[in-house]
C-alpha cells in the first residue's frame, strides 16, 4: 500500500516534466523557424532584384528606332553581336541569278555598306543576317541569299572597330509598289536587337535589269 502512494506521485511528476520539456522545445524552435523564413525571404527578394537589374541592362540600348530611312540613309543597330551601321546604296531588280529564277516574282539585289561602330570585332556575315526584306510589314520577311550565289558579291569577313565593307545582299521578292528592309522582328522581340531600323524603297527607285 505504501508503495502505491509513492508510485502515483512519481508518475505524475514524470508527466509534468515531459510536458514542460515539450513547451520549452517549442519556444526555442519557433524563433529559429521565423528567422530562417525571414532570411530565405530576403535572399529570394535579393535574387529577384538582381535578375530584374540584369534584364533591365539587357533591354536598354543607346539607339532609338529609325523607321523612316531611304536609299542613301544610314541606320545604326545595337545587338548582342555588337553595334553596326547600315547604308543602302541602291537596289536593282533581276529576273534570274546564276541561271535560276526567283522562287517568287524576281530578285532584289541591294548594294549595302556595313560598318562596325562598336568596340569589338564583328562577323560581317552574321551582321547582315539580322536583316530581312518584305513588302508586308505585318508578315515575316526574306533573308539574304547572296552566300548561295556564285555571281553575287556577298558580304563576308571580320570587321574590326571602325572598319566597313560594301557588297551585295540578295532577296527574293513579290511584285509590289514598295519594299521594306529591316531588322528581323524576332530579334527585336527577343531583345537580341535593342532597336529597329527600317528602309522604305519605292518600286520606282529600283533599277531594272
Amino acid at each position: 500500500m505504501q508503495k502505491k502512494k509513492w508510485i502515483v506521485p512519481f508518475v505524475l511528476l514524470t508527466i509534468m516534466l515531459a510536458a514542460c520539456s515539450d513547451d520549452h522545445s517549442d519556444e526555442q524552435s519557433e524563433p529559429q523557424t521565423t528567422e530562417q523564413t525571414e532570411a530565405a525571404g530576403e535572399s529570394s527578394e535579393q535574387a529577384n532584384e538582381e535578375a530584374s537589374e540584369d534584364t533591365s541592362v539587357l533591354a536598354e540600348g543607346e539607339y532609338e528606332d529609325q523607321l523612316n530611312l531611304s536609299i542613301g540613309d544610314t541606320g545604326t543597330v545595337e545587338t548582342l553581336l555588337g553595334t553596326s551601321e547600315f547604308k543602302v546604296n541602291g537596289v536593282k531588280r533581276m529576273d534570274e541569278v546564276d541561271g535560276e529564277l526567283s522562287d517568287l516574282d524576281y530578285f532584289l539585289i541591294v548594294s549595302l555598306t556595313v560598318k562596325n561602330v562598336g568596340e569589338d570585332d564583328i562577323d560581317a556575315r552574321e551582321t547582315v543576317d539580322i536583316l530581312e526584306a518584305t513588302d508586308f510589314l505585318d508578315g515575316t520577311g526574306y533573308s539574304d541569299e547572296a552566300p548561295y550565289s556564285e555571281s553575287i558579291d556577298a558580304i563576308e569577313g571580320t570587321l574590326a572597330p571602325e572598319e566597313e565593307i560594301t557588297g551585295d545582299v540578295l532577296f527574293v521578292a513579290h511584285e509590289a509598289d514598295e519594299y521594306f528592309i529591316r531588322v528581323r522582328e524576332g530579334l527585336v522581340g527577343s531583345e537580341a536587337a535593342k532597336n529597329q531600323i527600317r528602309y522604305t524603297i519605292q518600286a520606282s527607285e529600283i533599277e531594272d535589269p
